[in-house]
């Protein structure tokens, strides 16, 4: 009888868990971005209105490194069904499978990511280890756990950020944690990892000043326009590297607080760029040319 009883709500907590949807209106997210040779930044994801692609409906996602939040970037298209979410990215205008929460212990996720920091890296994942974990509010999640590491929990994603399922099999030199995501207003998950909810210090030195700044639009094509702060007793130099931290071009002297950045010394991939002047203040963060 206790068989019975335990194996009763064993199911029942498996279809709560199972259950919880993943995409829904107002959903945020935050990831560290983090490059090993200096340097974090925070990259944000929303939820917001409804788009129909093809035949097939999907919520919109939107990106942004801007922490104030007045500036978001359509940057891909999610749904979800049966369990599974699909991620559909408008830069690829490919679909791929993103996340499968019907996955059992010794079964293997395997899927071709899509998104442009990636570049259709082939990931697969065995899972050791299914559980639940208690979020922020008080919630019982379900947790699959990998033979890699990497973590999923229902309704949230990957411990590494909600496009980053497998990041570690296809990127090196860079780092990526999901500081916190919050569902409706509410937080419900915050990495320990990490004191607050946003991090941005991108940059060389992180105790010195930053550079008041903003870069539109990003992700681009042709060019991009950086506007920052300028002060004519300061010299001003930007740098511009790849995602391996290899220095790809350097504009310097700069006499204006507006810099285009042309896109046609640049293959399609993420860049980095970094802003400094005379006292090493600095502006930064993460630039994609589609």
């Amino acid at each position: 009888m206790k068989r019975i009883t335990l194996t009763s709500i064993l199911v029942a907590l498996t279809i709560l868990v199972s259950s919880q949807t993943f995409i829904q209106n107002d959903k945020t997210w935050n990831v560290v971005e983090c490059i090993n040779w200096g340097g974090c930044g925070t990259q944000s994801f929303k939820i917001l209105g409804d788009t129909t692609i093809g035949q097939t409906e999907y919520k919109k996602l939107y990106a942004t490194y801007d922490t104030t939040f007045s500036n978001w970037n359509k940057y891909g298209a999610l749904r979800e069904n049966e369990n599974k979410v699909y991620f559909y990215l408008f830069a690829n205008e490919t679909e791929v499978l993103l996340y499968d929460f019907g996955l059992n212990v010794g079964e293997n996720f395997n899927s071709t990511h899509n998104s442009i920091e990636y570049q259709g890296c082939p990931i697969e994942m065995e899972v050791s280890l299914i559980d639940t974990v208690t979020i922020e509010n008080g919630e019982q999640r379900q947790r699959i756990t990998f033979s890699d590491g990497e973590e999923w929990i229902a309704g949230i994603g990957s411990i590494y950020g909600l496009v980053y399922v497998g990041v570690y099999q296809c990127i090196f030199d860079m780092y990526y944690d999901l500081s916190c995501c919050h569902e409706n207003e509410e937080l419900i998950f915050q990495s320990p990892s990490f004191d607050d909810c946003l991090v941005n210090t991108v940059g060389i030195n992180e105790n010195v000043g930053k550079i008041n700044h903003s870069i539109t639009p990003n992700p681009f094509n042709h060019s991009t326009i950086l506007n920052f702060d300028y002060s004519s007793s300061q010299t001003y130099r930007l740098q511009i590297f790849n995602s391996t931290g290899q220095l790809i071009k350097r504009i310097n002297p700069i006499n204006s607080g507006k810099i285009e950045i042309s896109g046609e010394y640049l293959n399609s991939g993420i860049y980095y760029y970094q802003l400094i002047n005379d006292n090493y203040e600095i502006a930064g963060g993460k630039l994609i040319k589609e």
